[in-house]
């Protein structure tokens, strides 16, 4: 009998095109899948079995299937199909990305450690920093102070610690801080907060012919190292705030005798800021640095800062898309909003895609992390304003407390009205206040906001407190109070005495119906706003009833007995820390009254709402 003909082997033929899709995984910038053994299938003897091809690879595996992801495909298959009306040519294919928030982890930004960081250095040199303000401050490991700073102060206290450096030795000190340093909450390089999901979308865009940049707030110097070692993404695709510059000789550069002088030039940083790349300085940006408006561009919901960079990609005359990372996973990363709701609100109007962390990405970061212990995820309740916002879920409430004794051992002293308000009014003779602006009256909470006018510069504000007042007592002198000021606005903030006191929610409520119905006699046109009772560690465990105060008020507003213009405002985010506690630094060392730092929380939240009150 003759040998069986031997049948040709499918494993060469196999194996090549396995190797072939592993090849092209990398070169995407996705792990590879692990090779799964040749498929075999029964055919009749002599005839060579076909190869059977493998499962096509998710290019974004880290990303749950839904309305999010599958529009990303639909766009791509929309501007990368010839022959095709959507069809973009490949050069006008530009990709932008904010950085903090959007492609890491932006709690706490890094760049802002980094400045931390080289603050620290020049300290040593220079002992004299660590009396000076703001260094004092930041040298304690201050990192809520750099938000309080705002983005222009902070970018420029940032370059004014760079002055007199080159430019490739910031970008060495950059490369060396990311090598060394440790995220704060999930104690592993900073490169490991990075969002897995991006990266992968990243590399899915540039197999599909897209230039990809990044358009940062941060610093230029820092971004450029720290874009080319987590994304691949060089330095002349880095758009971000930047120092001006200046090019002179390096004094103490050693060169070789046969080395050109020129080798003795560089470009020194100055402490001045050329230019802040965020909120509509973003789109001048990339049209200044790329030349060609993104069809894509993608940025975060936390500060407002990316709207103008989404609103001007989209409104490109070709197919365009738009993402918005909002950070809902407390469990994985964080949980925050914005105070206004602004890039939310904008997404709904302009019809971008919310890319929500919690039920959007089965995977945040390349490997599960888990947070220090003594650590917590930042949740951050939005701030919620009557008529302007909707209420957003109370801060944690403790275990009750029993509620037969409720008032305080010792409770502020008893006010004495008379002479408190023949003081105002001797101040206003001497220097009597300009109408139409902003009178903030209540307890001791307002009136030791000793920076009240600096916290909202540019309006006219007025400080009225009275320390130890109840509302039910401002009730019947608010009039008084605030006859000299004749403002637009007048800002309530009290009830916390009158709850420590044991009054009853209803009691509350019916003392600011009085001030309202006593002041509108006077000033019928004045709008009023009340300001929400603010949790403290001193008073934490009244925070239940504190809630049910602030919930019987703003029902008496919005039932409108008031009439028009009564508001309700909550700023008690900004006393708060990640684990939705009172945070210490809010605090001085009472306990119970607002630190500087408390005080600056608290009006970067109310500024933009008042603004828009006042409108």
């Amino acid at each position: 009998m003759p040998a069986p003909e031997a049948r040709p082997s499918t494993w060469p033929v196999t194996l090549v095109a396995l190797a072939c899709l592993a090849a092209a995984a990398v070169w995407f910038g996705l792990a590879p899948a692990p090779l799964p053994p040749p498929a075999t299938v029964a055919t009749a003897p002599g005839v060579p079995a076909p190869v059977v091809p493998p499962a096509p690879v998710d290019p974004l595996p880290s990303w749950n299937n839904g309305p999010t992801k599958r529009s990303i495909f639909e766009f791509l298959d929309k501007v990368t199909r010839e022959g095709t009306a959507t069809f973009v040519p490949i050069p006008e294919r530009v990709a932008v990305f904010d950085h903090d928030g959007t492609l890491v982890c932006e709690k706490p930004v890094v760049h802002g450690v980094f400045l931390l960081d080289r603050i620290r250095e020049l300290a040593k040199q220079q002992p004299e920093m660590a009396t000076e303000e703001p260094y004092a401050t930041l040298l304690t490991g201050d990192l809520e102070l750099l938000r309080k700073m705002g983005k222009k102060y902070f970018t420029e206290l940032t370059f004014s610690t760079l002055a007199g450096t080159t430019v490739e030795q910031l970008e060495a000190d950059a490369r060396t801080f990311l090598e060394t340093a440790r995220h704060p909450v999930f104690d592993v390089p900073y490169g490991d907060v990075t969002y897995q999901p991006m990266h992968e979308l990243i590399a899915l865009l540039r197999s599909r012919g897209f230039t990809v940049w990044i358009c940062s707030g941060s610093g230029v110097h820092f971004m450029r190292p720290a874009a080319l070692a987590w994304y691949g993404i060089g330095p002349e695709h880095v758009i971000a705030s930047r120092p001006k510059l200046e090019m002179r000789e390096i004094a103490d550069q050693p060169t070789p005798p046969e080395a050109s002088p020129n080798r003795r030039l560089g470009l020194f940083a100055k402490p001045e800021l050329e230019s802040l790349n965020d909120r509509e300085q973003k789109p001048v940006g990339i049209g200044q640095h790329i030349g060609r408006r993104p069809i894509f561009a993608a940025g975060n919901v936390g500060s407002e800062g990316d709207i103008a960079m989404l609103r001007w990609s989209q409104s490109n005359a070709r197919p365009s898309l738009q993402l918005l990372v909002h950070h809902d996973d407390a469990r994985r990363e964080m949980a925050y909003d914005e105070p206004s709701n602004a890039s939310l609100e904008a997404a709904a109007e302009y019809g971008w895609q919310v890319v929500r962390m919690a039920s959007d990405w089965n995977k945040v970061f390349a490997k599960p992390l888990e947070q220090k212990a003594g650590t917590a995820a930042a949740t951050t309740p939005a701030t919620a304003m009557q008529a302007v916002a909707d209420p957003q879920p109370a801060a944690t409430v403790p275990p009750a407390a029993p509620t037969a004794a409720v008032a305080e051992p010792t409770g502020p002293p008893p006010v004495r009205w008379s002479a408190e308000i023949e003081a105002f009014a001797a101040l206003d003779r001497e220097k009597p206040s300009t109408a139409g602006g902003v009178c903030f009256i209540g307890s001791s909470n307002i009136r030791s906001w000793e920076s009240l006018e600096q916290d909202f510069a540019g309006l006219n504000v007025v400080n009225r407190g009275v320390g130890g007042a109840r509302l039910d007592e401002l009730a019947e002198f608010a009039p008084q109070l605030v006859a000299g000021a004749r403002p637009e606005l007048i800002v309530v903030s009290a009830g916390t005495n009158d709850v420590g006191a044991g009054a009853s929610p209803e009691e509350v409520r019916a003392a600011f119906a009085r001030l309202v119905e006593n002041v509108h006699k006077e000033l019928p046109d004045v709008k009023i706003a009340f300001l929400a009772i603010a949790p403290s560690i001193k008073r934490w465990e009244q925070l239940a009833r504190q809630q049910e105060a602030n919930a019987a008020v703003r029902s008496f507003i919005e039932s409108g007995s008031g009439g028009p213009g009564i508001l309700f405002l909550d700023a008690n985010a900004a006393f708060l820390g990640p684990d939705g506690r009172p945070a210490p630094e809010c605090f001085v060392d009472d306990q119970h009254h607002p630190s500087t730092i408390g005080n600056g929380r608290r009006a970067a939240i109310l500024l933009p709402l008042i603004k828009s009150i006042l409108e």
